[in-house]
């Protein structure tokens, strides 16, 4: 049996895309670079038997197991998010859980330099981007869990090796008691009235890889894998248009005062924060459709726990343990089953936003490429974006 880590930090308490991708004020800026463990029994988590889920199902069959607990890298660092799992978890499945929590990109590198001794058993909540380049690594391992047919081929690795649980829209926002008249997509962002009104920050986070993504994609020729000269002359006035966040801004604040009132983000990251921080907040809707992310879980290839393995991912994915954690925490799953269990207002945001066609596989093989370029050109200066190299 294999050694896990000696890992004894506390998680990390950043508010995350669904949670991954944003800083703990909730704005859309890049994940710390820590990693921490943490095997939690929260007294304010809200078991599944008291969210009207049933936990007699074959997809929470028990298994017993004396070695070591099942060591889940994931995102999901947020304290009451991470204490629901854990404790739901072990009621329905007899075994110890630990959480390793961090930002996806952080996640997705460690995964890598441990691919020879792994150790982590699964990985949960990286989006789909990051779970198709960590299958080209051969990280994963393939498995059709209990509910695979629940979900459509939108959210399913066309191989079985990762499959998706959640639609998280990445969204523009903006305050109205500011903004009188709003844009209507992201490319009407680089008009001169928004100059100044919006910060960008540069691809570390999930969330930001994602709308950087959606904005690109209509500038990709398919035809010549490429984005063109257009794409990256938009991105370049972007960012030249944004505000300069300061280091440890409170980016709720500035947009809650004024000062930013122009925010992209994460849709339910939106409605808790605005809701925190009391302010208005409004939604654009672009007619070439919003960025619709959705986070996935597989198994990690090498574990010695398979067996543990395979039942946490058929009870996290079956139809009543996401409804119950949708009602727990307001998102949306992609589980036909589980929507018809939820709640009106889960269900109405669902449908609030029009997709964007986007190939996230495509994404995924291209993006890092991208991104490289972005970061030597968006640190520490703003620069010209051409075909070729930065300059």
């Amino acid at each position: 049996m294999k050694r896990k880590l000696a890992l004894v930090l506390t998680c990390i308490a950043t508010l995350t895309l669904g949670a991954c991708g944003s800083s703990a004020s909730g704005s859309p800026s890049s994940q710390k670079d820590s990693a921490s463990s943490v095997s939690v029994k929260s007294s304010s988590a809200s078991n599944i038997d008291a969210a009207g889920a049933s936990t007699s199902s074959s997809a929470t069959a028990k298994t017993t197991d004396s070695g070591d607990p099942l060591m889940i890298y994931s995102p999901q660092a947020d304290a009451d998010r991470v204490g629901w799992l854990t404790e739901n978890a072990e009621k329905a499945l007899g075994f110890d859980v630990e959480f390793l929590c961090a930002g996806g990109n952080d996640l997705a590198d460690r995964l890598v330099a441990e691919k020879a001794n792994p150790q982590a058993d699964v990985v949960m909540g990286l989006l789909q981007t990051a779970m198709y380049q960590l299958k080209d690594q051969d990280i994963l391992e393939p498995y059709t869990p209990s509910w695979a047919d629940d979900v459509s081929d939108t959210y399913k690795d066309k191989d079985g090796y990762f499959y998706e649980f959640w639609q998280t829209p990445i969204i523009i926002c903006y305050n109205p008691d500011y903004i009188s008249d709003p844009p209507t997509s992201w490319q009407d962002l680089i008009k001169d009235e928004y100059k100044g009104k919006y910060s960008v920050g540069t691809p570390q986070g999930q969330t930001i890889r994602s709308y950087i993504i959606g904005m690109l994609w209509p500038y990709y020729d398919s035809s010549t894998g490429e984005i063109s000269q257009d794409g990256w002359d938009f991105l370049s006035t972007l960012y030249a248009n944004s505000y300069q966040m300061p280091a440890e801004s409170d980016a709720w604040q500035l947009f809650k005062d004024g000062t930013v009132p122009i925010m992209m983000t994460w849709y339910d990251g939106a409605k808790t924060k605005s809701a925190e921080y009391g302010c208005n907040v409004e939604y654009v809707k672009p007619a070439n459709g919003t960025p619709v992310v959705s986070e996935g879980i597989g198994i990690v290839n090498g574990t010695d726990q398979a067996d543990k393995a395979k039942a946490y991912e058929d009870w996290w994915g079956s139809a009543e343990t996401q409804a119950a954690y949708a009602k727990q925490f307001g998102v949306v799953p992609v589980s036909k089953k589980a929507l018809d269990l939820c709640g009106d207002e889960v269900k109405k945001d669902g449908e609030m936003f029009k997709p964007q066609d986007i190939d996230w596989e495509v994404a995924a093989e291209k993006s890092n490429d991208w991104f490289e370029k972005i970061q030597l050109c968006a640190q520490p200066r703003v620069c010209s974006l051409t075909g070729g190299n930065p300059v």
